[in-house]
């Protein structure tokens, strides 16, 4: 029997000071804070970070042997370390035009449901962006990661390129939404809010 991996991802608040800030030093400053985030994660895990080099299509690289991902919105950053593929992916519910969900989803993937709202919109978003995270490829594949399964309210299975993955989501208030690939994974969140 293979021991499960523990998983800490970590949820930060944006600081204040950067709240206010646009452009390229509000880009810098949410970077900053999710790192910061990925630098707990790593602790919390009993790991240590090493660089955290990106390939040229930005994709991280591994890091001592880690994987690596970081999100950041307004509010909130999250990130997480693995020692497998990892994708996390926080965002902000909120009303969205029918053609975005026409554009991230088939009829047979919105089938799934019994019915589609916001909350189902941004399940399957941050499920898709988890994974092409964790596969290194960017929203060009999002047509290649397909969801399979509602497992339950937290839980989604989905393939990229014929492999599965599961998501598990995990709600931060009312407003945001973070998603996690989590195969074999046992998780355990660390919020500061």
């Amino acid at each position: 029997m293979t021991r499960r991996t523990t998983l800490h991802p970590v949820i930060l608040p944006v600081p204040a000071a950067a709240r206010p800030l646009k452009g390229r030093p509000k880009v810098d400053a949410l970077r900053a804070a999710a790192r910061e985030a990925l630098a707990q994660s790593a602790r919390y895990s009993g790991q240590k970070l090493g660089p955290l080099d990106k390939d040229d299509n930005g994709a991280p690289l591994p890091s001592n042997g880690l994987y690596w991902s970081l999100t950041h919105k307004n509010a909130y950053v999250a990130a997480v370390c693995s020692p497998h593929a990892v994708g996390i992916d926080i965002e902000r519910l909120r009303p969205v035009s029918e053609s975005l969900g026409e554009r991230l989803a088939a009829p047979d993937e919105w089938a799934l449901a019994p019915t589609v709202d916001t909350l189902l919109f941004f399940r399957y978003w941050t499920a898709k962006e988890a994974v092409l995270k964790a596969v290194g490829m960017g929203l060009t594949g999002l047509s290649r990661c397909r969801i399979h399964r509602i497992v339950d309210d937290d839980h989604l299975l989905l393939t990229y390129d014929g492999r599965p993955w599961q998501v598990t989501h995990h709600r931060v208030g009312q407003e945001h939404l973070v998603t996690i690939t989590s195969d074999r994974v046992e998780l355990i969140w660390h919020l500061r809010l």
